[in-house]
């Protein structure tokens, strides 16, 4: 499946890039396309921003379309296209995976049962100049959450800890949105979404490998929601 970065302008011009802009149906703007997550494609918005006023060090904000779930990713050195890409497809794990362990959504074991079937899927990554104006203001008050609290601890470069910090604590609290597809108010938990949306793929891949071993056997599935704990 894709592993698709949608990159601000910022964000391209500060990798020098020249990303493709997603096709745009006549008469509306180019480059600010609604994008969700589904058992094709994983999108993720990404932005960078100065740490404060014109400052050398920077922080890149990632947030997945269809979760919020946002992570950081500091940078003080410049960094290249594929550094970047390479840091994406491991970061935004690990970071789902420290959540849920403060979190304590799932028992660790099962952390490590589902990074393990994650490993299975490959994420092909795929890059778009592309900014969902859906997404941009909660990373807008993700990014005041690093200016304010680095002018607060008196930092000029958030250090990976607190940048983790940061993340736990905002993907832990309610977020409200208007459904792309219903026009809804939603309510909910970041790694909480994150979390189903994870499953449903690592279901849709156990259900295609066994396709290709030619073992599917509907009479034995068993719906786990058909179950409650005592």
């Amino acid at each position: 499946m894709l592993f698709c970065l949608n990159a601000s302008n910022a964000l391209n011009k500060y990798l020098k890039a020249d990303l493709p802009r997603l096709p745009h149906e006549p008469g509306k703007q180019a480059g600010v396309n609604t994008r969700i997550s589904d058992k094709n494609c994983f999108n993720w918005q990404l932005q960078i921003i100065d740490n404060s006023y014109k400052s050398h060090e920077k922080t890149i904000i990632v947030c997945e379309a269809n979760s919020r779930f946002t992570f950081f990713i500091p940078v003080s050195l410049k960094l290249s296209q594929e550094e970047l890409t390479q840091c994406l497809q491991y970061e935004w794990q690990l970071m789902m995976a420290e959540t849920l362990e403060v979190y304590q959504l799932i028992p660790r074991s099962d952390i490590a049962v589902l990074l393990s079937e994650l490993s299975k899927i490959e994420f092909s990554p795929h890059w778009v100049k592309n900014t969902d104006l859906s997404i941009s203001g909660h990373i807008s008050d993700a990014a005041l959450w690093v200016t304010q609290t680095l002018q607060e601890e008196g930092l000029y470069e958030l250090p990976k800890d607190l940048a983790i910090e940061l993340a736990i604590y905002l993907n832990t609290q309610a977020k409200r949105i208007t459904n792309k597809t219903t026009g809804r108010k939603e309510k909910f938990i970041p790694i909480e979404r994150l979390l189903h949306y994870c499953q449903s793929l690592v279901t849709v891949q156990q259900h295609d490998d066994d396709s290709l071993n030619g073992i599917i056997d509907n009479s034995n599935i068993i719906n786990f929601s058909d179950y409650k704990k005592d």
